[in-house]
């Protein structure tokens, strides 16, 4: 079974730290419990990464477990919360796991839609281990598709990257879907009439399931036990060798721990089948009769087809002709009901991945609305944080503005006067190339200017937003009404962080407005000779 690589995995504080390891050893109950655990923990601390840590381990162990549909929207889930998080590992890994659940559901040609995803993330990060779970996953789809043979370069390729990292939990996984592989490709040239071919095709599935067997058994993971168990018996069944399939068979029920629904359902279904071949009818009506008694409660319409056929065929070779016949009504009902569901299911697919994008889009509007200052649209003191903190290190410069007497202007001439005078401030801030224009609250604003060419021309730019305001027809707006701003201007200096060039920067504006407003001051003689009046009064409107 596939685990995250212990330097990929996902950490977090608090995270139980041997969750994949759980899935690893077969233990899938214990790691969907503790898979939802992690992510409740998570949510409640609003941490993304632990919360799509959590949700794609609980959509694993809901593949491992039967469990498509639920596994499925977790997935998807956790896909965002990686987008969210940045994490492409995260997502690459999540997009291979949402491919084998897609499987599952009958939606091959989405599975292989998804694992194409995750290969080409993948291989961008060259991140072989990721890499390789997600080319398993492409495997299967080609097999799948109708391309088994195209299947067989690609999963070898998961095998080799497996053994070379010593990875033998992830190597029995690969291993197994290597035989899943050529057995679909063996059945095809069954089917073709090519029997030799396909004989020699399902002795190398014999033999690379066997494999399987041995890695799962070494790296003591019980899950892909059962299943290579399960796999290989049928195998052996369809080849004629009885004895070696029910050895195989008896050997699934000695392994540790309680098997899944769908597992128990594969092994009674593949026992049945045995039994009939070897003439022990009774015993295999008894045993597809409880795979259909299991399929029934688990009601899952893929397991009730296969047991109910099943069933179908062991009456008929009893002769039992009537209920074979009840038998094969039943699994046409179902055979219909299941070509209704996979519909359903992708109008569901199609439905989760809509609404995941319209998720997305209202999720990225709501984040711009948070960095948009709402009265005059440009960026707000979040956003210029934001922007702050990413030019650490680097050269530019930051121009704290205020306007003048600006509670004079909303108290003569009214608040509707005065927001639009911000709105118009505003919206020339951001008409100057070169500069990145804020409003960091109340009449403040902020310009950023980065590059070595914009900040050599930082204050001649100051001057001319000054210059503009003061000239500007302020007058459509009310009759006398005038407006100026004061701005402090601040440039970077080596060994100055980002947080002391904004000190210095509003230092130089309480100059501006204590040496008369209506100026642009850039160093600090003005500053110096501005104290005592600042001392006085303060900064004033």
């Amino acid at each position: 079974m596939w685990s995250l690589p212990s330097d990929l995995a996902p950490r977090r504080r608090k995270a139980p730290a041997n969750g994949w390891q759980l899935i690893a050893q077969g233990q899938i109950d214990r790691a969907f419990r503790q898979g939802k655990r992690t992510f409740a923990a998570a949510q409640a601390e609003g941490e993304v990464t632990g919360m799509a840590t959590g949700l794609m381990q609980v959509a694993w162990c809901c593949a491992l477990l039967g469990h498509p549909e639920q596994g499925l929207e977790c997935a998807l889930a956790a896909k965002r919360l990686w987008r969210r998080a940045g994490n492409e590992t995260g997502f690459a890994s999540t997009a291979a796991i949402e491919a084998f659940l897609l499987f599952d559901l009958g939606l091959s040609d989405e599975g292989s839609e998804a694992a194409e995803q995750a290969v080409m993330i993948a291989a961008r990060l060259e991140d072989f281990s990721v890499l390789a779970f997600a080319s398993c996953m492409r495997a299967i789809a080609l097999a799948l598709c109708g391309h088994a043979e195209l299947s067989i370069p690609v999963i070898r390729e998961s095998i080799r990257i497996a053994e070379q990292n010593g990875d033998k939990a992830s190597l029995c996984f690969y291993q197994l879907n290597m035989g899943f592989c050529l057995g679909r490709l063996a059945a095809g040239e069954e089917a073709a009439g090519k029997v030799g071919h396909a004989r020699d095709l399902l002795g190398q599935a014999i033999e690379v399931s066997e494999d399987a067997i041995a890695s799962a058994t070494e790296s003591g993971n019980n899950w892909c036990l059962r299943v290579a168990l399960g796999n290989v018996a049928e195998m052996y069944a369809h080849c004629g060798d009885l004895e070696r399939a029910q050895k195989r068979l008896e050997t699934w029920q000695e392994v540790p721990g309680r098997p899944g629904v769908s597992l128990k359902i594969h092994y009674l279904y593949t026992r049945s089948t045995v039994l009939m071949r070897l003439g022990q009818l009774p015993d295999a009506a008894k045993a597809a009769s409880e795979a259909l008694r299991l399929a029934n409660r688990s009601g899952q319409t893929d397991h009730q087809l296969n047991a109910a056929g099943k069933l179908a065929e062991v009456h008929e070779a009893m002769k039992d002709f009537r209920s074979a016949l009840t038998m094969h009504k039943r699994f046409h009902k179902l055979y219909v009901k299941q070509a209704g569901e996979t519909t359903q299911r992708r109008a569901k697919v199609a439905e989760i991945r809509l609404e995941t994008d319209r998720l997305r889009a209202r999720a990225d509007e709501l984040a711009n609305q948070a960095m948009r200052d709402g009265l005059t649209g440009i960026a707000n003191r979040r956003a210029f944080d934001a922007e702050l903190a990413q030019l650490e290190g680097k050269v530019f410069a930051v121009a704290m503005l205020d306007l003048d007497h600006f509670k004079a202007i909303n108290d003569r001439f009214s608040h509707m006067v005065g927001d639009e005078v911000l709105r118009r401030l505003a919206r020339g801030l951001t008409a100057h190339s070169g500069a990145w224009a804020a409003r960091l609250g109340g009449e403040e604003f902020a310009l950023l200017l980065c590059g070595e060419e914009a900040v050599r021309g930082a204050e001649r730019l100051c001057e001319k937003v000054r210059a503009a305001v003061e000239g500007h027809q302020w007058t459509e707006l009310a009759p006398e009404l005038k407006v100026t701003v004061s701005i402090g201007l601040a440039i970077s200096e080596g060994g100055k962080t980002a947080a002391d060039l904004m000190a210095v920067a509003d230092r130089r504006l309480y100059a501006a407005k204590a040496t008369g407003r209506n100026r642009v001051v850039a160093n600090d003689y003005a500053v110096v000779t501005a104290l005592p009046r600042a001392a006085q009064g303060g900064r004033g409107a």
